[in-house]
């Protein structure tokens, strides 16, 4: 290979893509899911080697395969020639604030986020680890993703930033709309609709998108093959689209989203958000689960899916929601 393959990036995502390593070893395999079938795809850190073992042998070059297109594709994304890591992704061993100087010399980074003004604690949180980018969250139905979201915008809000909020699920009371007083607030659960909006983003600091896999879902079912794909793609396109917007506008974005369904998975797969592909477009994705849950309140851990900063699972935060609103810490 012409690059040199960097564990400490690959292997919190190969984990949470279902590859398993070998008796503790340097190499990680998936196999394949079709009955009767003794096929898997692998990762070998000492020999430099990604491979499909067919048979009894690995190949190296398989070009129709896109499990083998997909990993060929992570591998290359994880160091540039040479073995160089990219600029704008952290050296493991370097502390978060570390890593957000030097990404501050190097982006273009928005001014008005670099204060100390507590009213912008989330928003200085997420901006620490996506910059101007965009934030996938998802989780469960009723994990918080919506009241996080929410949080955001609010958040924003009252800090003076210009806030766009595309609601496609309606899970806001009309008190939750009535908050976001101040930002420009579309409602609309057709993905046509959805697409055309997010083409045409106007500018702004904040973008949230509560949800984007819902539409698509809600749906699912009833779609042909084809018309899967083409939704599937749809999703892609429009997670380009809020990428090119953080880009061009020097905002962030923030989308929630659903896992992908449980059914035909392997029991040791780990869901991953609904999308496919899709979750390579954003900077990070976070995960939100409840870890209690009382009448007066309910806690929920926010913890990292796939980062460029911190480990799988790491703790970002905890929310706790109450009749008094929500708190983040």
């Amino acid at each position: 290979m012409e690059v040199k393959l960097n564990p400490e990036k690959l292997v919190p995502i190969l984990e949470m893509m279902g590859y398993n390593t070998i008796n503790g070893t340097d190499v990680w395999k998936k196999a394949s899911e079709k009955p009767g079938e003794y096929v898997f795809w692998g990762v070998d850190f000492k020999k430099n080697e990604i491979f499909k073992w067919v048979e009894d042998h690995r190949e190296y070059d398989v070009p129709n395969d896109p499990t083998f297109a997909e990993l060929k594709m992570l591998a290359e994304s994880s160091a540039e020639p040479g073995g160089e890591l990219r600029s704008d992704e952290p050296l493991a061993d370097q502390s978060k604030e570390d890593c957000q100087e030097e990404l501050t010399n190097k982006e273009n980074v928005s001014p008005s986020y670099e204060n100390n003004d507590t009213t912008t604690h989330l928003l200085d949180l997420i901006h620490s680890y996506v910059g101007n980018d965009v934030l996938e969250v998802f989780g469960d139905t009723g994990s918080g993703k919506s009241k996080f979201a929410l949080t955001v915008a609010k958040e924003a809000i009252a800090s003076g930033k210009k806030v766009y909020y595309l609601d496609t699920e309606r899970n806001l009371t009309e008190a939750d709309i009535a908050c976001l007083k101040g930002c420009e607030y579309k409602y609309t659960p057709v993905i046509e609709e959805i697409d055309t909006i997010c083409q045409k983003l106007p500018a702004a600091d904040v973008v949230i998108v509560d949800s984007i896999g819902f539409p698509i879902l809600t749906s699912y079912a009833r779609l042909s093959v084809k018309q899967k794909g083409d939704a599937l793609l749809k999703l892609i396109a429009i997670f380009g689209d809020l990428k090119n917007w953080a880009y061009k506008n020097n905002g962030i974005v923030v989308v929630t989203n659903q896992p992908e369904s449980e059914f035909n998975k392997a029991p040791n797969h780990i869901l991953r958000p609904f999308g496919d592909k899709s979750q390579f477009a954003a900077k990070e994705i976070w995960k939100t689960e409840i870890v209690d849950r009382k009448p007066a309140y309910t806690n929920i851990r926010i913890s990292a899916f796939r980062s460029r900063s911190v480990g799988h699972r790491t703790k970002i935060a905890d929310m706790k929601i109450n009749s008094n609103g929500v708190e983040v810490a």
